[in-house]
């Protein structure tokens, strides 16, 4: 015969994880001789009229399953826990404190931070998973034998000392720290991730953890009215005449958006544009960009009288808003869009160096140089806004320019923005140069073995994608608008340059592949620059069935293949298949030459048709 179930455990049924008949004493009590024992709190303290059934219990426990785990996360107000397990439920005030189970010590988490968290990920993996996923996040690229980073954290941004203190963690966001092991577990290599199906199980729970407690901190989800705020989930409108009345809540105060929410904000941006379904990345960055207008991350915060903090507090604010700066001008080449984070909004310092930022509880900010608004020009060290920052800032001056080129009505002066862009490149190369220089002395900041791999990786990779920026100055950006080409572009010393430019990327290619042969350094950025470097390529070989065999362009086209092959297997994405598929379509039929021109015009057509670069076409964006 199956027991009841009780609306309440009495305590020390509860407090023992055994199922409780309700009685007082109930049938656990009894035979554990504890005649004296009583339930803590009576079925109208737990919002149950003494009249519910058995069949009405049910129903409130269906319910319970569905409320979120968080109420406002962050905001005034109250919000009830829920503790449901082996069919009891239990809500109780957080004036008077969680259940025992949440605030029983675990001694497999190893970091302070995540309590606040692990009540939602009980039923997702262990403690232990959990603080194993925040290793990866704050994990640093190095040797590409041991590929233990996110290739989604392009940086950690938060510094991770205080992320991490044993005592005295950084007050985080739940939704951020949700965010944050949603993003790791994409790529983290834990054995809870090899059974079959399991990884994308636990990445769908954590992404609804995410979501849940991000629901109400995101202003977009609320309205103000006369008296207060208003969620517009009290809104929906049900034609289900038992559901007409639905009560509209109104609350004193409103969301609180911090840098956090900004930066929960990018990791969606981030993790979904390098996914299958990139579109769906548009509505998370829009989110992002205008939670920085609201918040004034764009301006320096002492710029700003709404808004006081810690020295520490502001420069996080500053990363935070210069990896928005660098994603946006990424995504706009990505999407083919204009930019949405103009350089004439930008009155923000340049941020630290990353050897200064991982130390800053021990720096002494008068000892610091002069800091200049806007971002640096030039490469300064191994750090991601030392190295990537620079060369964003060129290639959003690079969109601007194509864009200003393609306007109907207004005239630009091309010459004198060409010429200030070639500026910023030659002296963006030379900075390169300086420091490749710098990996052999022991003395400097890349003193160490791993410091001096990784800065061989950065020298590699900047001078590739520096090479890349040449291509887009002078070059087509739409694969098939460059094959056809019926002008006098092919004719054009702005073609030399371009074809100059793209032979020079392939040869860096080979020395990328040299320091780091599985591509892993930055997966998730390198694919794009990649792509729209091997274009020129691309011509040479479809032009190779016509005047015959070129030794060197076959070589240079098999490098990019083995460069797209591998980076494949390091971050699957479906443009480099495409972009693979067509360098190894033209080489073949260039040395067989068993296709018509019509016949590899149509192959051409099929194979690049998927992701366009003219005006109007969005690019990876599909």
């Amino acid at each position: 015969m199956s027991q009841r179930r009780v609306g309440r455990a009495c305590d020390q049924c509860n407090f023992s994880r055994t199922r409780c008949d309700g009685d007082l004493p109930c049938i656990g009590a009894r035979s554990r001789s504890d005649s004296g024992f009583q339930t803590s709190a009576s079925p109208v303290e737990l919002g149950v009229s003494p009249e519910t059934s058995t069949g009405d219990q049910d129903d409130m426990l269906a319910s319970l399953r569905l409320a979120p785990l968080h109420g406002l996360d962050g905001m005034s107000g109250q919000s009830n826990h829920v503790d449901i397990d082996s069919g009891q439920f239990q809500i109780q005030s957080p004036q008077l404190g969680l259940d025992q189970k949440s605030h029983r010590p675990d001694s497999a988490c190893r970091y302070p931070c995540l309590k606040p968290l692990l009540p939602a990920l009980k039923d997702i993996f262990p403690p232990a998973t959990a603080c194993d996923l925040l290793d990866i996040f704050f994990a640093e690229p190095g040797d590409s034998l041991c590929f233990t980073h996110s290739p989604y954290v392009l940086s950690p941004v938060l510094r991770k000392k205080w992320f991490l203190h044993p005592s005295r963690p950084r007050p985080t966001s739940p939704a951020l720290l949700a965010t944050m092991l949603w993003c790791v577990a994409h790529t983290a290599n834990s054995p809870i991730f090899h059974p079959p199906g399991s990884r994308q199980r636990i990445i769908n729970e954590l992404y609804g953890v995410a979501i849940s407690l991000l629901q109400r901190r995101d202003m977009d989800n609320w309205r103000r009215v006369p008296g207060g705020w208003q969620l517009e989930e009290d809104f929906t409108t049900s034609l289900d005449p038992d559901r007409l009345d639905t009560s509209r809540r109104t609350f004193s105060t409103g969301p609180t958006p911090c840098a956090d929410d900004v930066l929960t904000f990018l990791l969606l941006t981030i993790v979904i544009s390098g996914g299958e379904y990139k579109s769906d990345c548009i509505k998370w960055w829009n989110k992002t960009v205008a939670l920085i207008k609201h918040l004034g991350l764009h301006k320096e915060p002492s710029l700003s009288r709404e808004w006081q903090g810690s020295a520490e507090e502001h420069e996080e604010r500053r990363r935070v808003f210069w990896l928005a700066y660098t994603v946006d001008r990424h995504l706009a080449l990505s999407h083919n869009r204009p930019l949405d984070i103009l350089d004439a909004e930008c009155e923000v310092f340049n941020p630290l160096p990353e050897h200064l930022w991982q130390t800053f509880d021990t720096l002494n900010m008068e000892a610091l140089e002069l800091r200049t608004y806007g971002p640096p020009m030039t490469i300064s060290g191994t750090g991601f806004f030392e190295y990537f920052l620079p060369m964003m800032a060129i290639l959003g001056d690079i969109i601007d320019f194509r864009l200003r080129r393609y306007h109907p009505r207004l005239v630009s002066n091309d010459d004198a923005s060409l010429e200030v862009i070639m500026a910023n490149l030659t002296r963006c190369e030379r900075s390169i140069c300086e420091l490749s220089d710098t990996q052999s002395l022991s003395h400097s900041p890349l003193g160490t073995s791993l410091q001096r791999s990784t800065a061989k990786m950065v020298v590699a990779y900047a001078v590739y994608i520096i090479k890349v920026l040449y291509v887009l100055v002078y070059g087509k950006w739409d694969a098939i608008t460059m094959l056809e080409d019926d002008g006098d572009w092919i004719t054009s010393s702005r073609f030399a340059k371009c074809s100059a430019s793209s032979i020079a990327a392939a040869q860096a290619i080979s020395d990328i592949l040299r320091v780091d042969p599985e591509l892993s350094f930055m997966p998730y950025l390198f694919g794009i620059y990649l792509f729209h470097g091997s274009f020129v390529l691309l011509l040479f070989a479809e032009r190779m069935s016509r005047i015959g065999p070129n030794p060197s362009v076959e070589e240079a086209c098999e490098v990019i293949i083995r460069a797209h092959e591998v980076a494949i297997v390091t971050l699957s994405t479906e443009f480099q298949k495409v972009l693979r598929k067509a360098f190894r379509s033209l080489l073949y039929n260039a040395r067989r030459s068993e296709l018509s021109e019509a016949e590899l015009q149509t192959l051409r057509k099929e194979v690049l048709s998927t992701y366009r670069w003219t005006m109007g076409h969005r690019g990876l964006c599909l």
